[in-house]
């Protein structure tokens, strides 16, 4: 059972090493609103997030059905239909693979809609000084006016007959008169005409009432000058030369860094491992100038020091989100942890309530663990734990913000996600995971009697750096799904044929954690793969490019409106089990027509199958090569006779997979968050 939790507030946990996670979990209080004991300091941008980076390089290795011998009876064509295979799964690949195009050709620049304002604001890095005074108007008004007093004291305002330099124009427009709201804007319009018409554009006088701007070009008779009015004391073009007899520049220096990093700053940030090879191409497409590289990194750097002090920003706030989520969300579970006895933000763990009453209400006690690396200008990690709903389709639990994946990382996040969950000694449980070792480490340590497996893909990825033959790949895999020991070493023994050594490396790695043969029976989850977490990493990879608090908002606010879609979807289903299960099933049932049975007379069969024979209990729900067992589904050797009975299948299916408990899952919805300004202070 969960613990009591105190309602002194949200605790701050320090880094001691001999403090229990039990301590920090009173974080987890249920806090009245604008209550915050014990919070009084602010959150530091920890400075030592700047450990390197790496690209987790997780190979995704996708079965083809057509490819090898198709005398491979005993790998079943319904293995194929698991969860890479669902639409929303496909639907989200999909739209990795089109974000990546984009991202790699410096394409990508509105993330998404969920913007939040620093709050303090952060100075422009690319605005260039001003060299003049700035002489602004009387009034807001458009039009250019002025004041005059009466003989009897009445004010009668004039409006001008001079036009009004309009920013707004895309092509700047001057003709003689024209009027500015000062030398700074004249010369921000000189720039821009420059950089439009692609001509260098130099200030031949800047003086206190007059500036220049001439054609760098020796023969170009372009000149324009504007100099303060002693009437009205504003600045006004007083002559212009419009001819330009020189030809595009690209040795054009007023493209400049912050010129640059101005006009490509959502771009850069949307992806800032641009290439400096693809950057300088688009900036000679889009500006006509042969920029040096030593000039976009700058650029680049200014744009990502930019992104880096708004962050800082959202630092701050950690706490005031922490008591939202808190207040919004009673039940929940959000932890902020510190760096020792300092005031640098070091971890955020978040487990909203009603992720723990539906994955409870549900879902197989079945959970995937993975991490994956910010994008943006932020380092750090985020760890996801992801259950299984009962159309087999991914259900986030809860995820949580660590400056590493390491065991430290990995304990304390599994010891909050366990309590959570009431894991307890891990009985019944099932963790899947990569080979990382922090996650060993930590499920080995909480939840001693779950079975961990680990994901075949990541050991296949592995296994593949030596055995590259494609024809390989279907024969690992088969050892992989192989439901019981005998076609394990069946599936092993024909791999041998092709390649001893491969046949004997794939044992290096215990079987018990990757191969069906050797699961548990009882979880109802046949998976092997851990394509939830993958997908959920995938479905996220935008917001992982944001600052902290909008990635965590985006997250949320992404999970939010999952629930509700889920919700309506299913009120449209008319069957008692869900339509991934039934998709699954109609491959078995194919199969199963290549199957025959004879019975005892008492509801226990023999099943033929190809040259395997198989026996079936009806009763039991039982049968020899263990997948039905496994998986709470019928195999095709027992669902070759069960038609013989009944063409409703749905008796025979595990409960976990019906609609019922698909909807018990999202019955609970998660509860709206107020806006920045409204947050507890």
């Amino acid at each position: 059972m969960q613990e009591e939790l105190d309602d002194e507030g949200p605790e701050i946990e320090e880094d001691t090493q001999p403090v229990h996670a039990a301590n920090e979990f009173l974080g987890a209080a249920i806090v009245p609103s604008g209550n915050r004991a014990g919070i009084q300091q602010p959150i530091q941008l920890d400075e030592g997030w700047k450990n390197s980076r790496k690209d987790k390089g997780k190979q995704v290795v996708v079965h083809d059905p057509k490819s090898g011998d198709s005398s491979d009876s005993d790998y079943l064509p319904g293995d194929e239909c698991s969860s890479e295979d669902d639409d929303e799964v496909v639907e989200i690949l999909t739209k990795f693979r089109v974000f990546k195009r984009r991202l790699k050709a410096g394409q990508v620049a509105n993330l998404d809609e969920v913007i939040l304002d620093s709050p303090k604001e952060v100075p422009n890095l690319y605005e260039i000084e001003d060299e003049g005074n700035l002489t602004p108007y009387d009034g807001s008004s458009d039009d250019e006016d002025s004041v005059e007093e009466m003989s009897d004291g009445d004010i009668q305002k004039c409006t001008s007959k001079c036009p009004r330099f309009n920013k707004k124009e895309p092509i700047p427009k001057f003709e003689i008169g024209m009027k500015f709201s000062g030398k700074k804007q004249f010369k921000k319009a000189c720039i821009k005409h420059g950089l439009v018409e692609r001509k260098l554009i130099k200030f031949y006088k800047n003086e206190a009432s007059r500036m220049i701007a001439v054609c760098d070009w020796s023969t170009c008779k372009w000149r324009c000058m504007a100099s303060v009015n002693s009437r009205s004391s504003s600045w006004q073009i007083a002559s212009y030369n419009a001819e330009h007899t020189c030809p595009p520049r690209r040795d054009n220096r007023l493209v400049t860094a912050g010129r640059i990093a101005a006009k490509y700053e959502k771009m850069i940030i949307a992806n800032p491992a641009w290439g400096l090879d693809s950057m300088k191409t688009t900036v000679q497409e889009d500006m006509f100038a042969d920029v040096s590289f030593s000039k976009l990194k700058r650029a680049k750097s200014m744009v990502m020091q930019k992104a880096l002090d708004a962050t800082k920003g959202q630092y701050l706030l950690l706490y005031n989100y922490q008591l939202e989520l808190l207040r919004s969300n009673p039940g929940s579970t959000v932890i902020v942890r510190r760096q020792g006895h300092t005031d640098i933000f070091q971890r955020m763990y978040i487990c909203l309530d009603a992720l723990k009453k539906g994955f409870k209400a549900g879902c197989r006690k079945v959970v995937g663990l993975d991490g994956c690396f910010f994008k943006g200008a932020t380092n750090g990690e985020l760890l996801c734990a992801i259950g299984r709903d009962a159309n087999s389709q991914m259900y986030p639990i809860a995820w949580a913000v660590v400056e590493k994946e390491n065991n430290d990382s990995w304990d304390w996040f599994c010891d909050l996600l366990f309590r959570d969950i009431e894991v307890y000694g891990g009985t019944g449980w099932v963790f899947i995971s990569d080979q990382q070792k922090g996650i060993l480490n930590a499920v080995q340590k909480w939840a001693p009697d779950a079975e961990h497996r680990n994901c075949a893909r990541h050991i296949y990825a592995n296994w593949r750096k030596k055995f590259k033959k494609k024809e390989w790949q279907k024969k690992f895999w088969a050892c992989a799904k192989a439901p019981c020991v005998t076609l394990f070493n069946l599936a092993k023994a024909r791999l041998a044929k092709d390649t001893q050594a491969g046949a004997q490396a794939i044992m290096n790695t215990d079987p018990h954690h990757w191969s069906r043969a050797w699961f548990r029976l009882g979880s109802f989850c046949d998976s092997v793969d851990n394509n939830m977490c993958e997908s959920f990493n995938k479905w996220i990879v935008e917001a992982r490019y944001f600052p902290i608090i909008t990635m965590l908002e985006t997250i949320r606010r992404k999970v939010m409106v999952r629930i509700q879609h889920n919700r309506t979807k299913s009120d449209g289903w008319n069957t008692v089990i869900c339509p991934n299960i039934l998709k699954k099933l109609n491959a078995y049932i194919n199969l199963s027509g290549v199957c025959h049975a004879i019975c005892n007379g008492q509801d226990q069969f023999e099943v033929v199958h190809w040259i395997n024979r198989f026996t079936v209990d009806l009763n039991k729900k039982e049968c020899s090569c263990r997948y039905w067992q496994l998986s709470g589904m019928p195999c095709p050797h027992a669902i070759s006779f069960i038609f013989f009975k009944t063409n409703d299948l749905s008796p025979f299916i595990a409960s976990c997979y019906s609609v019922e408990q698909f909807k018990n899952t999202y019955d609970h919805c998660l509860l709206p968050v107020e806006g920045m300004n409204a947050w507890p202070v």
